[in-house]
């Protein structure tokens, strides 16, 4: 089996999965399957992110990068969120995150 290119493997989810509004997740045995390695970099893993991004998914790992999900990015800007779930000036308490410890 010859080893599938970032570029491939990502062109091969997006056909199966772009229309997917929750997402999906693989395991590491599942991409070492589905692409013929035995073994792939976080590199691979990112080069994969930024093939998907360009049509509104993104790729990405957890902790352990044992477990790696396709899923689809919001365009939502976060205040607008806020405000459809909250009363509308209610967001305008939000204070900024103390960025020292």
């Amino acid at each position: 089996m010859t080893m599938i290119s970032a570029k491939e493997f990502s062109g091969w989810l997006l056909e199966r999965f772009a229309d997917e509004t929750q997402g999906v997740s693989l395991s590491r045995e599942d991409i070492n399957m589905l692409t013929g390695r035995q073994s792939f970099s976080l590199g691979y893993i990112h080069d994969i992110h930024y093939e998907v991004m360009r049509h509104g998914m993104a790729f990405v790992t957890d902790t352990t990068r044992e477990m790696f999900y396709l899923v689809p990015i919001s365009e939502r800007p976060w205040r607008k969120q806020l405000e459809k779930h909250y009363e509308h000036d209610l967001y305008c308490n939000v204070l900024p995150l103390n960025k020292s410890g």
